[in-house]
């Protein structure tokens, strides 16, 4: 907090790495929830909106600006990597972000720490070489991404906060894939983020529901689409978390809200709700989980307050 108040931004993220411990030993859980809140706090770059920081070693001066759509092609012509600088780092920054992976807040003109990391994890995520550099086959398959993803998701509602669920690629204890619910703001800020789940163990496929061939089954993840965010349905009554759902599964406890998808199928039962019977039977038949009591009230509370109409679904599928 010191650093924070003394605007040393940088100092106060590499702070996060120190509070990883527990009785004088270091505890797992903690350092992976530090890398994410650290990740977090660089998500958006650090304060001073288009102050100009320093020139690097060719003379191109870092500054930063507001997000913006990028046109295709990408106008990027050479190869992109740690200490590259100018409009073309820009128009990744953008792209990669446009792609969330990287939050559509305010965009650097140079290759940072952070861009390096969005990079690996799209070339992680595309089977391409992950070297951390952005060349010509990063390229292609990023121009290839974005058009797809402008074809399949809409864009979000004007003027209004919206969700967005993603893939982490990493497992918890159950084994299941950890996701993440993010809350955004109509200018592509992250206000807040939950860890939730979606699908039972062994059986995470996840699905494009336009193609036939991978339609997904019982037990799958909700498919990647676009979906429309009901009301909370309550089983006992407004804010009673202590009587549960009991059909169609009495793993759903006491809130649901229906995701409701802009085009029609028979797999549109789909809704927000706890992991009620985590202990015995982890994981939804689709739906998007969260995994304790507090994380429920939490949901709540930000659907309350930011009234999101919109859930885009992205597993970086084409």
């Amino acid at each position: 907090l010191r650093k924070l108040n003394d605007e040393d931004y940088e100092g106060a993220a590499n702070e996060f790495d120190r509070w990883v411990h527990g009785d004088g030993e270091v505890l797992p859980g903690l350092v992976i929830r530090r890398d994410k809140e650290e990740a977090f706090f660089r998500r958006d770059g650090f304060p001073n909106g288009n102050v100009v920081s320093r020139a690097n070693d060719s003379g191109v001066v870092s500054s930063t600006k507001a997000y913006q759509k990028v046109e295709l092609p990408l106008d990027i012509t050479r190869t992109l990597e740690d200490g590259s600088a100018g409009e073309d780092c820009y128009t990744l920054n953008c792209a990669l972000a446009g792609l969330g992976f990287l939050a559509t807040g305010t965009q650097p003109n140079s290759y940072t720490l952070v861009t390096r990391e969005a990079v690996i994890s799209f070339q992680s995520q595309n089977n391409l070489d992950v070297d951390g550099k952005f060349g010509s086959q990063t390229k292609t398959a990023l121009t290839t991404a974005i058009a797809k993803a402008r074809k399949r998701v809409p864009e979000p509602m004007t003027g209004r906060a919206y969700c967005r669920l993603t893939r982490t690629f990493k497992t918890d204890a159950d084994g299941l894939v950890k996701l993440l619910l993010e809350f955004v703001s109509p200018q592509g800020n992250i206000l807040d983020w939950l860890d939730v789940i979606s699908g039972a163990p062994g059986y995470q496929s996840f699905r494009v529901p336009e193609d036939p061939a991978s339609f997904p089954g019982s037990l799958q993840p909700i498919p990647q689409a676009r979906y429309t965010i009901a009301d909370i349905m309550w089983a006992g009554g407004k804010d009673n978390y202590v009587t549960e759902h009991a059909h169609p599964t009495n793993g759903i406890g006491p809130v649901f809200v229906p995701l409701i998808k802009t085009q029609n199928d028979d797999r549109d039962a789909f809704g927000f709700h706890m992991d009620w019977n985590k202990s015995d039977s982890p994981g939804s038949a689709g739906c998007v989980c969260v995994n304790t009591l507090d994380d429920l009230k939490k949901l709540v509370a930000l659907l309350r307050l930011y009234d999101p109409r919109d859930l885009f679904v992205n597993w970086g599928l084409s």
